[in-house]
């Protein structure tokens, strides 16, 4: 069965995006700051992308077939979101959005705040002292 050109069209257009994108577009190379740290930059890649064509119909039956008319579309966004941060005591995300820090924050603190609840609800309480009041009775 002969290929639809179609099929070129689209298959040309993907090799041309593997091309551009490589895994060191996500994330990038390391850059050294010093002897223990490194940096590391973070992209998100957004591709869209869209192929189409149409064949036009000959009138005349058994005549010479019409050409086939084709595009081929996209976008490639690279938003970078953060540096991984690598230094010889941690590893540590740094975003650049504000609302993924606060977040990251708090997921970040839970294992404190587990902690600290675990502490409030398995302490004895404590009674300092204890004082008798003696009662006495009215005439």
């Amino acid at each position: 069965m002969e290929q639809h050109p179609i099929a070129d069209l689209f298959k040309i257009s993907l090799d041309c995006i593997k091309e551009m994108i490589d895994v060191n577009t996500i994330c990038g190379e390391a850059i050294a700051v010093n002897d223990e740290t490194s940096v590391i930059p973070v992209s998100k890649v957004n591709c869209v992308f869209a192929t189409g064509g149409c064949e036009q119909n000959n009138v005349k039956a058994g005549g010479e077939r019409h050409p086939f008319g084709g595009a081929t579309g996209g976008t490639l966004t690279l938003k970078p979101i953060g540096f991984l941060v690598c230094s010889k005591n941690d590893i540590r995300l740094l975003h650049l959005d504000e609302q993924t820090h606060l977040y990251e924050k708090l997921i970040d603190e839970i294992p404190a705040i587990a902690q600290d609840l675990k502490n409030i609800f398995t302490k004895p309480p404590q009674v300092s002292s204890l004082e008798v009041i003696e009662r006495k009775e009215r005439p």
